[in-house]
């Protein structure tokens, strides 16, 4: 098969950074990856982009050597932006997980924007952009007003390999406060700030900005030619394949660190502030009924480290369900279907025997906390699609679909789905297919007393829950 046409998706997720070659036919490559790594500062908790980029030279240097590279795309995780001024850094990228100042929160409390405008809370952390946006003016006012511009993080990392400063919708609608997802533009609070007018112009997610750079160019071995373009949310990424293939009445669970669930079909009058649910925006701007929980790390934080883990059986998950073991939320601070709930996270009753019932646990409370964000964006009715790193950890699909009798519930047997949604955007105005969706039904257990289980974990989870 020709190589001809391979794009280059560079996708910096939270915990790993990977630079994946995508075949013109969907097929990957090739894969190189490497851990994600935050610094503490000073000044603060910050994404190491100089180590990523380091990385990521030395990996484009060795695949260009291998494959016919004709365009890169960058994906990246929401919550973070750049601020850049010359060819740097004005100031290091904050890490989502950094704690504002006391004074940041008082302060942003009194200017947030309502959410019937952005339909995002604002969360805990640096999870909502324009509260880290505010803390750096606050606290770095000479450096804030010296950037040239502001990126969100994936079009950070395509202005580092193109030299093209640009903004683009589905990372500024993911959750910002800086975007009014109705009405397509910046929300109040960044018009009011005059962040609007900082951010850099915004471009569609497929269009190119330009060739890599020269200083690119000799440092990896690509072709000057190669095309860079603007780049895209990494969970919108996922969603683009979906959307691609034509499907329209479906929800998705796209997951990693984070699970974010999408349904179209369902009407932001619906979404619930306090729930975390939110709209995230489309490729085309288009604004789409999404939950979000972070139950990829809390499934990690649970399952203990990876090294020790083993993959559970049907044994291990009786063991559990028989004995009454059950992981109450929630295990991180960060939002979720069960406000109040941060921080309290706890495994009652006996404790899992050994690491086979350890990872049962973790798919289990996983899987129970997907199914409990999904449905607050009618997550329960038509083709369930399941995705991404939790969604194939051992028995949690198989959970899930037992939990859903009345759906259809599908696994993508496609491990990398986001950079392929991102490689999907390599002349997405010209395509005419795309790659078929790799997927299988799911079969429930056939397993006496989850049912039951679960109504009692939903019960006691809830009663912990503040409005």
């Amino acid at each position: 098969m020709s190589e001809a046409g391979s794009v280059a998706v560079v996708d910096v997720g939270k915990t790993h950074v990977k630079l994946l070659i995508v075949g013109e036919n969907g097929e990957i490559l090739g894969l190189s990856r490497a851990a994600s790594s935050t610094r503490p500062g000073p000044p603060y908790p910050h994404i190491d982009c100089a180590g990523i980029w380091a990385w990521l030279l030395g990996a484009l240097r060795q695949a260009a050597a291998e494959h016919d590279i004709r365009a890169l795309v960058p994906t990246a995780f929401g919550s973070s932006a750049a601020l850049i001024a010359g060819d740097g850094l004005a100031l290091p990228v904050l890490d989502y997980e950094a704690d504002p100042p006391a004074d940041v929160k008082a302060a942003y409390a009194g200017i947030a924007p309502p959410y019937g405008e952005v339909y995002a809370p604002t969360n805990p952390g640096g999870l909502t952009l324009a509260r880290q946006l505010l803390w750096q003016e606050t606290a770095f006012p000479e450096a804030f007003q010296a950037s040239e511009a502001i990126l969100p993080f994936a079009q950070y990392w395509a202005w580092r390999l193109s030299g093209v400063a640009a903004s683009e919708v589905t990372s500024l609608g993911a959750q910002t406060h800086l975007w009014d997802p109705q009405k397509t533009g910046f929300s109040s609070l960044a018009r009011s700030r005059g962040w609007n007018r900082r951010f850099a112009p915004l471009r569609p997610a497929w269009e190119p900005l330009g060739p890599v750079t020269p200083a690119v160019a000799a440092a990896t071995g690509l072709a000057p030619d190669c095309r860079v373009l603007c780049g895209i949310h990494d969970s919108n990424a996922n969603y683009l394949r979906y959307k691609a293939a034509g499907l329209t009445d479906f929800t998705l669970l796209s997951t990693g660190t984070w699970l974010i669930g999408f349904n179209p079909g369902f009407p932001l009058v619906g979404l619930r502030e306090a729930y975390d649910t939110v709209a995230n925006s489309d490729l085309e701007g288009a604004p789409v009924a999404c939950c979000r929980a972070m139950a990829g790390r809390e499934a990690d934080l649970i399952a203990g480290e990876a090294e020790s883990r083993a993959a559970p059986g049907r044994a291990d998950l009786e063991a559990l369900l028989g004995q009454g073991t059950c992981a109450l939320p929630s295990f991180t601070d960060s939002g979720g279907p069960f406000p109040g709930a941060g921080g309290r996270g706890r495994i009652e009753g006996p404790a899992p025997a050994n690491p086979g019932q350890r990872s049962a646990l973790a798919s289990l409370y996983g899987a129970l906390l997907c199914l409990a964000s999904v449905d607050l964006i009618g997550g329960n009715k038509g083709p369930l699609f399941l995705d991404g790193g939790l969604a194939s950890a051992p028995l949690f699909a198989e959970i899930i679909a037992s939990l859903r009798p009345q759906q259809e519930v599908w696994l993508s047997e496609e491990p990398e789905g986001t950079a392929l949604g991102a490689a999907l955007l390599w002349r997405w105005r010209e395509r005419k297919s795309t790659p078929p969706l790799k997927r299988r039904r799911v079969a429930p257990l056939d397993l006496p007393g989850l049912q039951d289980y679960a109504q009692r974990w939903t019960a006691a989870a809830v009663s912990q829950t503040a409005t």
